[in-house]
């Protein structure tokens, strides 16, 4: 009963880290970046990771896909 109670925590908690903001998808440490947008790096996901860092599965999600997000346009990039 412990161990479903854990899985269902732990997949409710992944599907709560932030993937997107209103300039595109977050991207993980290996993803190739936009030039034209910048990026910073998302607390809120790698608290997540770091929270959850004994299960594995989690911590690795977060830096392989949503380690950094979009929050704005560069400023050469600006129209």
């Amino acid at each position: 009963m412990k161990t479903l109670f854990a899985l269902l925590a732990i997949a409710l908690l992944a599907a709560g880290c932030t993937s997107r903001t209103e300039y595109g998808e977050c991207k993980g440490i290996a993803d190739d970046h936009d030039p034209t947008l910048e990026y910073k790096v998302s607390a809120f996901n790698l608290a997540i990771g770091f929270i959850f860092s004994e299960t594995i599965i989690v911590p690795v999600v977060v830096l392989a896909d949503e380690t950094t997000c979009p929050v704005g346009v560069r400023e050469g990039f600006k129209k």
